[in-house]
């Protein structure tokens, strides 16, 4: 009678353990799985989600820098040279040469041909005061126009007892960029 008492018992202990076994092994487990991937799913989802909203941000600096630039691109303008504005170009340097007291000439220029690199060449020759050719210089360089120096040859002309004298000729090409 006591072994059926300790059969019973095992028994017992034995479906309780099979039964304990079944329950980690067909709920437990499969579960803890479960929650494992939808963790894992979620975190996959947060880093979506996160560069979802980099890209928004992103995208609206981009559009407020788009914006600034469209605004400056009007106030940019009035710096680049136009197809037509030949005529504004040529009074702007006799302005020029005339406000620093120098003989201006234009020896050469393509205004009536620019090419397709879309760059209008000047050569320009100027007299006089070698100080007055230096700020007209300055000022070609600081004016409106995007103007650059491409070649400069500035050559002392020498008074009749054969020194030099305050005076200069330059030669002088430019280019600008020209907007069609």
């Amino acid at each position: 009678m006591i072994l059926d008492q300790t059969k019973k018992m095992i028994a017992r202990v034995s479906i309780f353990f099979v039964i304990f076994l079944g329950i980690i092994f067909g709920v437990l487990i499969p579960t803890l799985l479960k929650i494992k991937k939808t963790a894992d799913d979620s975190y996959k989802l947060r880093l979506l989600l996160e560069q979802k909203y980099e890209q928004s941000i992103h995208s609206r600096v981009t559009k407020q820098k788009l914006n600034e630039v469209k605004k400056n691109i009007t106030d940019f303008d009035k710096y680049i040279f136009k197809s037509g504005d030949e005529l504004k170009l040529i009074t702007f340097l006799e302005a020029l040469a005339t406000k620093h007291t120098l003989n201006q000439t234009i020896a050469n220029s393509n205004l009536d041909k620019i090419g397709s690199d879309q760059m209008a060449v000047i050569n320009l020759s100027l007299n006089g005061d070698y100080q007055n050719t230096l700020d007209y210089i300055a000022d070609l360089e600081t004016s409106d126009y995007y103007i650059t120096i491409e070649q400069l040859q500035i050559k002392p002309i020498f008074n009749k007892n054969g020194e030099i004298g305050k005076m200069a000729s330059t030669d002088l090409t430019t280019k600008l960029y020209v907007n069609k």
